[in-house]
């Protein structure tokens, strides 16, 4: 298999017009476009020794134990990969449920969506999905620990900090987008003629934000 693109949405998308913090995999399968999950043996029971929590995917069945199914059904890796990566992020305590793996159009190359919560995390995630089902197709051990660790890594060094965090998470139970715009704490609610920016505590009612962004060059040249 072989990623062909790693594109990080933000915004309303094609995918969902509600969830907008979206990783679009473009992946071509390659030969496994003509091997589903049913056809490779011994390939559920080892996805199941290594992610087990995988069980309470619902999938398009919905019930707990519905992805399950439909890999002894026989289901495509793409397929497959959505559901890990979605695991992964939850196992390092980010968790997201949002996926959608479509053709392109293309004999073997798929779409595969997921959702992220730190972009960083869902851009290792989608490079790690991948891995990790070529490992359990090969028959190859592999150390999950490892990479829940990383992730976890990533997550404390580019999450909001508690400040911003709290006016977001408030932001987003009421329903207002939010664009986090650097890696620090800027952050942008709400869109078009209504959007707001803040960071931390500090509002853009004042020219605060605006005159510290006008005094980094290479952050103005950024926005």
């Amino acid at each position: 298999m072989k990623i062909i693109e790693i594109k990080i949405l933000r915004g309303p998308n094609f995918w969902s017009v509600r969830r907008t913090k979206l990783i679009q995999l473009k992946l071509d399968l390659e030969e496994m476009e003509d091997r589903p999950t049913n056809t490779i043996p011994g390939f559920k029971e080892r996805l199941d020794k290594l992610m087990p929590t995988l069980y309470e995917h619902r999938c398009s069945e919905g019930h707990a134990g519905g992805f399950y199914e439909r890999v002894i059904e026989g289901t495509w890796m793409g397929h497959v990969i959505e559901h890990i990566a979605l695991e992964l992020q939850t196992l390092a305590g980010m968790d997201t449920g949002f996926g959608r793996t479509r053709g392109t159009g293309v004999k073997g190359e798929y779409y595969v969506c997921f959702s992220y919560i730190e972009e960083d995390a869902g851009a290792y995630t989608a490079r790690t999905a991948v891995r990790i089902a070529q490992a359990l197709i090969d028959d190859k051990p592999y150390v999950l620990d490892e990479d829940i660790m990383r992730l976890r890594e990533i997550r404390e060094d580019t999450r909001l900090g508690p400040s911003t965090g709290c006016i977001v998470e408030e932001a987003a139970r009421r329903g207002i987008p939010f664009i986090r715009l650097n890696k620090q704490s800027l952050v942008q609610l709400g869109y078009g003629i209504h959007q707001k920016r803040i960071r931390a505590t500090i509002a853009s009612t004042t020219s605060n934000i605006a005159v510290d962004i006008a005094c980094d060059k290479e952050e103005t040249k950024n926005f």
